[in-house]
């Protein structure tokens, strides 16, 4: 199955532009793929990449994720749970073309729960095969998450459905999540971002804090509360640590 050529054929990102520099494809370390917009280019070379989730009817779903150790990628629990039969993600070169590779297997955390709020411990990792030459993103732990902070969160979803990175202030944060309230103008998470990371900067380089998990709106527009899984929550940590003891922190 010719995902991969599906994708380059649809068009297919995340974030919606916010018409900044490159400062957040930057936070990165990619070029933005046109001037003035946050739509990031070389993807080979990103932490950040695509999931095609397939299930037993052959039905194909899109979805992100953040490699934390070279063959290990961090995403959202509701990506992978169902009669998902395939998880692959393209192993991008440079010349903008790609090769399929199949996950081995997938676990997500024993504590995930659709709630009439919202998910509940919505995170999951994917095993590789083999090595991706991705780079790979620390978890941050030694700084709290707190209301106000500036965060950069990326991802492959709507509307353009390329890698795309987007920036916000915290509005809500509490063991479980993290939240921005999108007013219209700036940055939100969509379809197909799922899964894919929020970040913050500090002293020591970028750190995961959060998973998207989910929206208030379906539309992803004004007045849309955006939901991260909190990586910091202990028993996300733990879930974590079990399955990826690699994975880095700072």
């Amino acid at each position: 199955m010719a995902l991969v050529m599906v994708l380059l054929l649809g068009g297919c990102g995340g974030g919606d532009g916010d018409g900044v520099s490159s400062t957040p494809c930057g936070s990165l370390g990619l070029s933005p793929k046109i001037v003035n917009g946050t739509n990031c280019a070389s993807p080979e070379l990103s932490p950040v990449v695509l999931l095609f989730v397939v299930n037993s009817a052959g039905g194909v779903a899109s979805c992100s994720g953040t490699m934390i150790s070279s063959d290990k990628i961090l995403t959202a629990a509701h990506c992978v749970r169902g009669s998902v039969r395939r998880v692959v993600t393209p192993v991008w070169r440079a010349d903008g073309s790609a090769a399929e590779m199949n996950a081995r297997r997938w676990v997500a955390h024993p504590g995930f729960a659709s709630t009439a709020s919202g998910y509940v411990n919505d995170v999951a990792v994917v095993f590789l095969p083999s090595a991706l030459p991705n780079p790979t993103m620390p978890l941050l732990v030694s700084e709290p998450s707190a209301a106000k902070q500036s965060v950069f969160f990326a991802g492959w979803g709507a509307p353009g459905f390329q890698l795309a990175v987007g920036t916000a202030v915290l509005d809500r944060v509490s063991t479980e999540q993290l939240a921005h309230h999108f007013k219209g103008a700036g940055s939100n998470t969509c379809g197909g971002d799922s899964g894919g990371p929020m970040y913050r900067q500090t002293g020591a380089g970028q750190g995961l804090i959060g998973v998207t998990s989910f929206g208030s709106t379906q539309t992803c527009g004004a007045e849309d509360f955006s939901v991260y899984t909190n990586l910091q929550s202990p028993a996300v940590q733990s879930f974590i640590r079990a399955q990826v003891p690699e994975a880095a922190s700072i």
